[in-house]
Protein backbone atom coordinates (compact mmCIF):
# COMPACT_ATOMS: atom_id res chain seq x y z
CA UNK A 1 0.00 0.00 0.00
CA UNK A 2 1.60 3.61 -1.01
CA UNK A 3 1.75 6.16 1.21
CA UNK A 4 -0.17 9.16 0.28
CA UNK A 5 0.21 12.54 2.49
CA UNK A 6 -2.53 13.64 4.92
CA UNK A 7 -2.98 16.87 3.34
CA UNK A 8 -4.04 15.42 -0.05
CA UNK A 9 -6.86 13.01 1.85
CA UNK A 10 -7.87 15.59 3.59
CA UNK A 11 -8.51 17.52 0.34
CA UNK A 12 -9.97 14.56 -0.88
CA UNK A 13 -12.53 14.38 2.24
CA UNK A 14 -13.47 17.98 1.63
CA UNK A 15 -14.37 17.57 -1.99
CA UNK A 16 -16.16 14.32 -1.71
CA UNK A 17 -17.76 16.44 1.31
CA UNK A 18 -18.56 19.59 -0.63
CA UNK A 19 -20.16 17.65 -3.60
CA UNK A 20 -19.83 18.89 -7.09
CA UNK A 21 -21.78 21.43 -6.88
CA UNK A 22 -19.27 23.05 -4.21
CA UNK A 23 -15.99 21.75 -5.62
CA UNK A 24 -14.98 25.25 -7.48
CA UNK A 25 -15.60 27.47 -4.27
CA UNK A 26 -13.61 24.60 -2.65
CA UNK A 27 -10.70 24.78 -4.56
CA UNK A 28 -11.33 28.04 -4.31
CA UNK A 29 -11.01 28.34 -0.54
CA UNK A 30 -8.14 26.37 -0.26
CA UNK A 31 -5.95 28.19 -2.90
CA UNK A 32 -6.49 31.75 -1.52
CA UNK A 33 -3.35 31.22 0.86
CA UNK A 34 -1.19 30.46 -1.80
CA UNK A 35 -2.34 33.16 -4.23
CA UNK A 36 -2.97 36.13 -1.72
CA UNK A 37 -0.21 35.18 0.86
CA UNK A 38 -0.03 34.22 4.70
CA UNK A 39 -0.66 37.89 5.89
CA UNK A 40 -3.54 38.84 3.61
CA UNK A 41 -4.96 35.30 3.99
CA UNK A 42 -5.44 35.97 7.71
CA UNK A 43 -7.77 39.19 7.17
CA UNK A 44 -9.48 37.89 3.99
CA UNK A 45 -11.92 35.01 3.46
CA UNK A 46 -13.87 33.50 0.04
CA UNK A 47 -17.17 33.67 0.77
CA UNK A 48 -19.04 32.20 -1.93
CA UNK A 49 -18.87 31.72 -5.56
CA UNK A 50 -21.37 32.31 -7.90
CA UNK A 51 -21.29 32.61 -11.77
CA UNK A 52 -17.78 33.65 -11.69
CA UNK A 53 -17.85 35.99 -8.88
CA UNK A 54 -15.88 35.19 -6.16
CA UNK A 55 -16.96 37.34 -2.86
CA UNK A 56 -14.36 37.77 -0.03
CA UNK A 57 -15.10 39.01 3.45
CA UNK A 58 -11.97 41.33 4.56
CA UNK A 59 -11.92 42.52 7.84
CA UNK A 60 -11.69 46.09 7.39
CA UNK A 61 -11.55 49.41 4.91
CA UNK A 62 -7.58 49.09 4.95
CA UNK A 63 -7.29 45.06 3.81
CA UNK A 64 -9.97 46.02 1.55
CA UNK A 65 -8.09 48.74 -0.55
CA UNK A 66 -4.93 46.72 -0.12
CA UNK A 67 -7.05 43.66 -1.88
CA UNK A 68 -8.92 45.73 -4.57
CA UNK A 69 -4.98 47.50 -5.63
CA UNK A 70 -4.08 43.30 -6.14
CA UNK A 71 -7.24 42.12 -8.14
CA UNK A 72 -6.03 41.66 -11.50
CA UNK A 73 -3.15 39.58 -9.89
CA UNK A 74 -5.39 37.76 -8.09
CA UNK A 75 -7.62 36.93 -10.59
CA UNK A 76 -4.27 35.69 -12.97
CA UNK A 77 -3.14 33.69 -10.45
CA UNK A 78 -6.56 32.20 -10.28
CA UNK A 79 -6.88 31.31 -13.68
CA UNK A 80 -3.29 30.23 -13.29
CA UNK A 81 -4.92 27.32 -10.94
CA UNK A 82 -7.75 26.67 -13.39
CA UNK A 83 -10.54 28.56 -11.60
CA UNK A 84 -12.12 31.19 -14.38
CA UNK A 85 -13.39 34.28 -12.08
CA UNK A 86 -14.13 37.44 -14.09
CA UNK A 87 -14.74 39.54 -10.83
CA UNK A 88 -14.05 39.65 -6.77
CA UNK A 89 -16.18 41.86 -4.56
CA UNK A 90 -14.78 42.96 -1.33
CA UNK A 91 -17.23 42.74 1.46
CA UNK A 92 -16.11 43.96 5.02
CA UNK A 93 -16.82 41.44 7.65
CA UNK A 94 -15.68 42.10 10.71
CA UNK A 95 -16.66 40.18 13.68
CA UNK A 96 -18.95 41.77 15.61
CA UNK A 97 -18.38 42.52 19.53
CA UNK A 98 -20.45 40.11 21.86
CA UNK A 99 -22.78 41.58 23.89
CA UNK A 100 -23.07 40.92 27.62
Amino acid sequence: MALVPADNRFKQLIYQLAGEKYRAFVQVFLAWKPIVGELLAERSQPLKLENKVLYVGVQNSTWMQELILLKQDILDKFANYGEEINEIVFIINSPRKKKK
